[in-house]
């Protein structure tokens, strides 16, 4: 097995998990509210926001591949404290070390493959190595998932959490083997380079480009937010049992709603792939809307299949396009720094989301926050007409 296909392995397994977003009727089983769970997924964003440049520049500075195994080590200590959860500290020292490991690894994880490549001379083969790369991983976390959901319902969420704690273990002596080639450490200080970086996100081509994923990337994360208590209470009624008789049909919709789409937008090409993406802005939220306007769960599952196949499209398309448009040797911090400022905002949201979910309840609160979501797509599709034509172009679409 070459490099690459172990990169390959290794990235199929960070996507592999028993656990899954049914992970939020666990924490409801254990007495924590939306308003509890809110501010655990906030301090979440916070960690990244803490945590993401040092990480990067130490992926940046020290190597990728030293970053990258500083955070899978984390990771499974993290998933492992799930066990003890009996109150809301305990779900934030989980959340926060999560975090923590996810940020050593987040920047560094496709700079370490386009080092290497480049190293090879193969850098033109980035877009098609990580589509391939993502289809493979979505179809490994499809039947975890699943199986997680059918675990969780007849043999307890403590068997999910335990093996996923395993497949977390396994990647780290993996990772190990895969070697770092064409890693060139840059010559600045640290201040300096992170300044340096900080000036690159801060052009327009840049900051309107993380903008625009941001209002695509909340208006999803939206639409999923409390999903499963929420299809979980529709199915509860149509099926005539509780919620926790429906974690095995969730652990299915999940990769309906979730999985399969994001794997099909991934590998959407041409044009089909460019007319989801374009259908994003407005798409994603529309679905959320309609999802509470008419609570049907086949259609509610539909909508979600649409929402995240049109988000994948955009999400690959702005990645590939992000990685174009930043200089290699502040890669790793850019890439932090971009993920530092989108975690800060997605933990605002989630604090308010959360909160505002207690005070309205689950359906209004789908329903305001998805029509503001709305609004500010049509925004953005008529300034990618017009002022902001340029930024928000993706010219690698057009290649």
């Amino acid at each position: 097995m070459d490099w690459l296909d172990r990169f390959r392995l290794l990235f199929v397994l960070t996507y592999a998990g028993f656990l899954g977003n049914i992970a939020v009727i666990y924490y409801l089983s254990r007495g924590l509210s939306y308003g509890e769970i809110g501010i655990a997924t906030a301090v979440s964003g916070l960690g990244f926001f803490l945590f993401e440049v040092p990480t990067g520049v130490v992926g940046d500075k020290v190597s990728r591949k030293t970053s990258v195994l500083i955070g899978l080590s984390i990771i499974p200590l993290a998933t492992f404290l799930l066990l003890f959860l009996r109150s809301f500290w305990v779900l934030m020292v989980s959340q926060l070390l999560g975090t923590l490991g996810a940020s050593f690894v987040s920047g560094s994880f496709q700079a370490w493959l386009f080092d290497n490549l480049r190293a090879e001379n193969r850098e033109g083969e980035f877009k098609e190595i990580w589509r391939s790369a993502q289809k493979l991983s979505l179809v490994v976390a499809s039947t975890t998932t699943i199986l997680g959901g059918f675990m969780a319902q007849f043999l307890g969420f403590e068997m999910a959490i335990l093996l996923t704690v395993f497949l977390q273990v396994v990647q780290v002596p993996l990772a190990l083997g895969i070697p770092e080639m064409g890693f060139s450490r840059p010559e600045h200080p640290y201040t300096v380079h992170v300044l340096g970086a900080w000036q690159e996100l801060r052009k327009p081509e840049i900051a309107w480009l993380i903008t625009y994923l941001l209002s695509v990337t909340l208006a999803l994360n939206q639409f999923r937010k409390f999903f499963e208590p929420y299809l979980g209470n529709v199915l509860a009624v149509y099926l005539g049992m509780s919620i926790m008789g429906t974690l095995g049909i969730l652990g299915i919709v999940e990769v309906l709603i979730r999985t399969v789409p994001r794997y099909l937008g991934v590998a959407l090409k041409g044009r089909a792939g460019k007319a989801f993406h374009e259908a994003a802005p407005l798409g994603v939220p529309l679905a959320t809307v309609l999802s509470v306007l008419y609570p049907n769960p086949v259609f509610i599952v539909l909508l979600g299949v649409l929402a995240t196949l049109s988000a994948s499209a955009f999400t690959f398309n702005v990645s590939v396009e992000f990685q174009r448009r930043v200089p290699s040797e502040k890669r790793a911090t850019i890439l932090s720094l971009r993920n530092m400022v989108m975690a800060l905002i997605t933990s605002i949201f989630y604090v308010v989301y959360g909160f505002m979910t207690d005070f309205l309840g689950l359906s209004r609160a789908r329903l305001v926050f998805g029509v503001g979501f709305l609004l500010l797509g049509a925004v953005f599709k008529l300034a990618s007409l017009g002022p902001l034509r340029e930024p928000l172009e993706l010219r690698h679409l057009a290649d």
